[in-house]
């Protein structure tokens, strides 16, 4: 082993490459396949890349190979590496090479349908010649790609903090109302003592548990002495929209969210005797500065 591998760690974008590969699929054999090598040339590579940084980067037994905690620090500090040139050499393909010009934007799954006009309304006016394609995984791998660059940016609900390779550059704030059929009985007062009594009676739409808006709700619940008992639990606030309508219970919803709802007669929105709301931001990656068509798309959301 390299006893000073800070003297020269000696390691390539290649090399980088069959180390992901290796921890990707959990062993040599199928990311042999994946790199079109055979399995000993892998492990030849791969053993002489961990002579020259000094470390060991996988623990291999007969059974299994398990990356080390100095391989896990390695492969996380550098996972947007491979992102950031991807993404330098689409942008020379965009701006020097006549190449088609593109947007990787992902969308929380939380946002409702009527957010959706607001995010794109004057893109295919400005510029339609530009390919825009959309993704919506959830928050925590929202954050992860736009924070190794596989994203452009992304829009979702604020999370309680963001890394330090993540730039904020928008945010907009939207207050939450509580759905219910408007054949269901309402609370009989806007007072925080009868919501109380009214909220212990209803089964409750609310989003999963490992969402920032069910965070959100629990730790307004939970100041406010409301009881909240989950009947169901969902992603996508235009289902629990459809789904409150029904009779099926009553929701936590942003009030724009109801906008895209045709039937409105079937609803009844309830002010919360103390208001709550969410933050959606927009985030794209810090490092480097946007291209001209990402800043003129994010020009045209209409925060508000």
């Amino acid at each position: 082993m390299n006893t000073d591998p800070f003297l020269d760690p000696c390691i390539d974008l290649y090399a980088l490459h069959l180390l992901r590969a290796v921890a990707k699929h959990r062993g040599f054999t199928a990311a042999a396949e994946a790199c079109g090598m055979s399995q000993s040339a892998l492990t030849r590579q791969v053993q002489g890349i961990e002579r020259r940084l000094g470390i060991k980067v996988f623990e291999r037994t007969t059974r299994s190979v398990t990356i080390t905690e100095p391989g896990a620090v390695l492969l996380r500090e550098t996972a947007a590496i491979p992102n950031i040139l991807s993404g330098a050499m689409r942008r020379i393909r965009e701006e020097y090479l006549g190449g088609r010009r593109e947007i990787r934007i992902g969308i929380s799954r939380s946002l409702a349908l009527a957010h959706i006009p607001g995010i794109f309304h004057a893109q295919r006016r400005l510029q339609p010649e530009v390919k825009v394609i959309v993704s919506q995984p959830g928050t925590a791998e929202l954050i992860r790609r736009v924070s190794t660059a596989d994203l452009d940016l992304a829009i979702l609900t604020r999370p309680a903090a963001l890394p330090a390779n993540v730039t904020l550059t928008h945010t907009m704030t939207y207050p939450f109302s509580v759905l219910t059929a408007s054949s269901s009985a309402a609370p009989p007062s806007a007072s925080l003592r009868d919501f109380r009594a009214w909220a212990v009676s209803q089964s409750w739409l609310l989003p999963p548990p490992s969402s920032r808006s069910r965070e959100l709700i629990d730790h307004w619940a939970h100041a406010q002495k409301i009881h909240l008992q989950p009947a169901m639990e969902l992603e996508n606030f235009d289902l629990m929209i459809q789904l409150a309508s029904m009779g099926m219970g009553a929701a936590f919803i942003p009030r724009r969210s109801l906008a895209s709802f045709p039937r409105k007669r079937l609803v009844r929105l309830v002010p919360p005797p103390v208001d709550l709301s969410r933050e959606l931001i927009v985030v794209s990656p810090s490092h480097s500065a946007a291209p001209e068509h990402l800043t003129r798309f994010v020009a045209g959301i209409l925060f508000s």
